[in-house]
């Protein structure tokens, strides 16, 4: 099969719009509604096999069924208390065993926000999207640009075949989330040498950072009974990263097995034969858009891509 841009895009946009209005009802009613402690926010959309293991701790949420709505208790009214329990109940479920998804369990710490852009709670990583929360990371693409013709050519990396999402697609150039307590430029610094070699100094003084995307992604459609339906709402930090021809990235921590140094067009026929990671697809189209290689006139789909690329996700951001 060939994908065309928006079919990409729609790979990672992928809960239904509210003016969708049957499949979006259908989305609503299979989700349930994670509240804040004092009822005033949304903090994302949670899946009832976790509103089932929820119910077994009415010392950290209230679950109503009847509203469809999980509720952190109000007694944990600080960042201090939401931290405790919520990780200390995700250690109970992964070692119990009760979701795989916490197998992949990473001792790294993801911040939600509230309305306000404050810290709410600290997470663990890997607990995140069983809460269906605000998920954040930055994208690098690295591109070398011909002083002649101006041509521009990506380095694209294969993920590792041992790695436990997407063995054996090809990625971003460099890639990390954003965990507690790195900033944006500090992950981007720290992951350009982990993933690719790249010293901090070169990437410093060499890097630029170019907007965010956003969207709405569920692995698998329409899944709301499996771990594969767990819903995701991501913001990304894009970065530009021009490499000078002299410089090969290679992989330090063995997450890729290589690096290719691709033309557009070879970019582009690996995308619509879907070998690339769903995310990485979109950051790359985002970077054709930008660059002026996709444009109102070589794509019908234009408008839709932008705003499915840009979506604004119905919780606080930072």
């Amino acid at each position: 099969m060939t994908y065309s841009f928006l079919d990409l895009v729609k790979k990672i946009d992928v809960v239904p719009y509210y003016f969708d209005e049957g499949e979006h009802a259908k989305f609503k009613e299979s989700v349930y509604t994670f509240i804040s402690h004092d009822g005033t926010f949304r903090l994302g959309y949670i899946l009832p096999m976790v509103s089932k293991e929820f119910k077994n701790h009415p010392d950290v949420v209230q679950v109503d069924d009847t509203k469809r709505e999980i509720r952190i208790l109000p007694t944990l009214d600080t960042l201090e208390l939401r931290n405790e329990k919520l990780n200390a109940l995700a250690k109970s479920w992964r070692d119990n065993g009760i979701f795989l998804h916490l197998k992949g369990w990473r001792n790294e710490l993801y911040t939600i926000y509230d309305t306000e852009k404050k810290p709410y709670m600290r997470l663990e990583r890997s607990f995140c999207p069983l809460l269906g929360v605000v998920l954040y990371g930055c994208q690098i693409n690295g591109y070398v640009q011909s002083p002649e013709t101006g041509e521009l050519k990506l380095w694209v990396p294969r993920r590792s075949a041992t790695k436990p999402t997407y063995p054996g697609m090809l990625d971003n150039t460099v890639a990390g989330g954003v965990g507690y307590p790195q900033g944006c430029l500090e992950t981007v610094i720290k992951e350009c040498y982990e993933e690719a070699g790249l010293q901090s100094s070169y990437v410093k003084d060499n890097v630029s950072f170019v907007g965010v995307i956003s969207y709405f992604y569920q692995f698998e459609k329409g899944s709301f009974d499996t771990e594969r339906g767990f819903v995701q709402p991501e913001v990304e930090y894009i970065y530009d990263l021009r490499i000078d021809p002299s410089i090969i990235p290679h992989p330090v921590d063995n997450e890729a097995e290589d690096f290719r140094l691709m033309t557009v067009d070879e970019v582009v026929k690996h995308m619509k034969n879907g070998e690339f990671k769903h995310n990485c697809a979109g950051v790359l189209t985002d970077f054709f858009m930008r660059h002026g290689l996709i444009t109102p006139e070589n794509e019908k789909d234009c408008i839709e891509i932008q705003n499915r690329l840009h979506r604004r996700l119905p919780f606080p951001t930072r």
